[in-house]
């Protein structure tokens, strides 16, 4: 893992924590810059994790698809746009969960990010709403 550090205005890119500690970095600075790069890949795993359920353009899709179903008075929608609606509740609240868990995965170096496990799965409803579009 590559480091970046600053400390009392000196800056150093791209070093590991040994050689962090050889250039006489304190502990607490390592320690934030770690911490900095797991949020940061913590972040781009949620992403693409959220992107690999729903890509940009289903998204976009369900969103319109939200908006148009939504215009219509509750008496006026189909079944199948009520299920639309309920799924799209579904998704909306597992992205959140997603993003929820980077912070709680921040607070956990010992957690693996990479595994399923120790992530939200993606709710029946919203797989359905997302296989429709």
């Amino acid at each position: 893992m590559k480091l970046n550090l600053e400390f009392e205005g000196r800056k150093t890119y791209s070093v590991t924590a040994e050689d962090a500690r050889e250039l006489g970095y304190p502990e607490e600075v390592i320690a934030t810059a770690v911490s900095e790069v797991r949020v940061s890949d913590l972040k781009s795993e949620c992403r693409r994790r959220i992107y690999a359920a729903a890509s940009a353009e289903t998204q976009m899709n369900m969103a319109t698809a939200a908006a148009v179903i939504s215009a219509k008075e509750t008496s006026a929608r189909t079944e199948d746009e009520a299920s639309i609606l309920s799924g799209l509740d579904d998704a909306i609240g597992w992205v959140a969960s997603m993003r929820g868990r980077v912070s709680e995965l921040a607070d956990d170096a010992a957690l693996d990010i990479g595994d399923d496990a120790n992530w939200p799965p993606l709710p029946d409803g919203a797989r359905d709403v997302v296989n429709k579009f």
